[in-house]
């Protein structure tokens, strides 16, 4: 008699245990589908910043722009007027602006020349 009522207990148990692991699957379906759904999201947390944003935006605010002037016999030359005017006369020989990495300027006002050099590569002059 006692293997009787054992079988009845596990089927009881058995019976119980069902709709209950039925119910939490019900449950905890959606919750998995959320929390699925937020690992999939990308991007910054509400409130942070990114550093290499904030150093380009503080860079923007403090703008600093130096200015350099050569003056020679009563004349007065832009050092970054100059450097532009060589940079058009690159592109006019048929160069791209892009292409430019760096230059050289030679300022020589008693010839009233700038000479510059492009690349290491292209060099030429204009009038001041």
């Amino acid at each position: 008699m006692a293997k009787k009522t054992t079988v009845k207990k596990e089927a009881e148990v058995k019976e119980v245990k069902a709709p209950v692991v039925e119910e939490k699957a019900v449950e905890v379906a959606p919750v998995v589908e959320e929390a699925v759904t937020e690992k999939k999201k990308s991007g910054r947390k509400p409130g942070s910043t990114n550093k290499k944003t904030a150093v380009k935006e503080e860079a923007k605010k403090v703008e600093k722009k130096d200015e350099v002037f050569v003056q020679f016999a009563g004349e007065e030359y832009s050092v970054e007027d100059v450097m532009d005017k060589a940079k058009a006369a690159y592109v006019a020989e048929g160069h791209r602006a892009a292409a430019i990495k760096s230059v050289r300027l030679y300022i020589k006002p008693e010839e009233r020349k700038a000479y510059y050099v492009i690349n290491e590569k292209a060099a030429g002059s204009i009038d001041l």
